[in-house]
């Protein structure tokens, strides 16, 4: 039988694009707990954040739209559930920031002299 919980009080939107491990940890920092303690409150059997990422079940992100006040298809969206087995190993294990700005913002108008 599952055990029902209650919303979490605070639920912060996603942003476009976010993966769900990155979205579980911005509450579990808004909370002040480890992200893990965070999606073992949602998911008592979950392993791992990338596990969460790559091998949720309907009936996993059914609980954890209820838990964070959403839709199971926005949760759906975040996970890599629909890329196929033999291509997650193409998938990285570590978040890879990337700046959007061009480096000659960075490096100033005379960067190439």
């Amino acid at each position: 039988m599952m055990k029902h919980t209650r919303q979490l009080p605070v639920r912060l939107p996603p942003y476009p694009d976010e993966l769900l491990s990155s979205w579980i940890n911005r509450h579990a920092t808004f909370y002040a707990v480890p992200p893990l303690v965070m999606l073992r409150h949602c998911l008592p059997e979950a392993s791992t954040m990338r596990a969460a990422d790559l091998h949720l079940c309907n009936d996993q992100e059914i609980r954890l739209a209820n838990m964070f006040a959403t839709e199971p298809a926005v949760v759906h969206r975040m996970t890599f559930t629909n890329v196929a087995q033999s291509s997650r190993r193409l998938i990285s294990t570590r978040p890879t920031q990337v700046c959007p700005c061009p480096a000659s913002a960075l490096m100033g108008p005379n960067w190439l002299n």
